[in-house]
């Protein structure tokens, strides 16, 4: 019996630190599984938690600049900067600086009209216009600049010559196509294809190489005192878009005559500008049915044509 209790005793001892011992090995374990847990959580927390937050903020840095763009391209110095030639400025929307010069005849001799320049005179013109950098353009272009902006030579000038006389084609082209210029011309519509004036023909070729072409009215009637706007303004219009298939969007009046009735009925027929004379070379808004142009006359020596192109008002 004593060796009975004794062995009941002796396995209890060796059971007792057995338990103790796994335990430790439980407690071990859970401690174990709690470091394990801690990293487990950590790990997938900064995933989840670096999701929604980066990716909005990679979304907003990528639309902000194209928020941006719309209005940095509207900008006008913008717009110039993008283009690839670097003999354009972009000019406008607003007033523009740009001599409009006013011919009607170019001959070979002096004739003492104040109205017609020689062959000479002109060829020297032009060849200091082209050696101080200038550039022609169309008055549809100078209209456009103002209205809207457009992209124009640095130094830009507009000729034109009024009446349509054929002596310009035959003296004052060459001179201008070697330069490689172009001029507007306002042609009065009922004396084409007569006398010492323009023909079909010569406007069509004037045409095909860059020329502008204006109405100059029907019959080249003092406007103020004309009862008939409508055909000397409107019906000429037509009649020339009909028959040269051109715009003739530029109207000049004929001896630079104008009142509110005229100067309304150039805009009642669809024209985008109006053609006067005055001293102005800078055109706003404001003047284009009434553009300032210079007149060169016969009598002008270089230094005078030189101060009536620079002169800026």
């Amino acid at each position: 019996m004593k060796r009975f209790w004794f062995g009941i005793v002796l396995l209890t001892m060796i059971l007792t630190p057995g338990c103790s011992q796994v335990n430790l090995n439980v407690v071990s374990g859970k401690e174990s599984e709690q470091n394990q847990t801690v990293p487990t959580v950590a790990i997938p927390s900064p995933t989840i938690t670096a999701s929604p937050t980066h990716m909005p903020t990679q979304t907003q840095t990528a639309f902000l600049p194209s928020t941006l763009f719309p209005s940095a391209t509207l900008r006008p110095s913008a717009t110039a900067s993008l283009t690839p030639d670097p003999n354009l400025t972009f000019y406008g929307p607003g007033p523009v600086l740009a001599p409009i010069l006013m011919y009607h005849r170019v001959l070979n001799y002096a004739s003492g009209s104040e109205y017609v320049v020689t062959t000479e005179q002109f060829k020297r013109q032009i060849q200091w216009l082209l050696e101080q950098g200038y550039q022609t353009i169309s008055v549809a272009d100078l209209v456009e600049a103002v209205r809207v902006g457009k992209l124009l030579p640095h130094k830009p000038i507009i000729l034109t010559f009024d009446d349509g006389y054929r002596d310009v084609y035959q003296n004052a082209y060459p001179i201008l196509q070697a330069a490689g210029y172009t001029a507007t011309m306002y042609l009065i519509e009922k004396s084409l294809n007569e006398g010492g004036n323009l023909n079909d023909a010569i406007i069509e070729e004037l045409s095909q190489a860059g020329w502008e072409f204006g109405n100059h009215s029907a019959t080249h009637a003092y406007l103020p005192d004309s009862k008939n706007l409508e055909e000397e303004v409107c019906t000429s219009r037509t009649r020339l878009i009909e028959k040269y298939g051109l715009p003739f969007d530029s109207f000049a009046y004929p001896y630079a005559a104008k009142d509110e009735k005229s100067i309304q009925a150039v805009i009642d027929c669809g024209y985008t500008s109006g053609a006067g004379n005055g001293s102005f070379t800078i055109h706003g808004e404001e003047r284009l049915f009434f553009l300032s142009r210079r007149e060169i006359k016969s009598y002008f020596d270089m230094q005078r044509f030189i101060t009536t192109v620079t002169d800026v008002r």
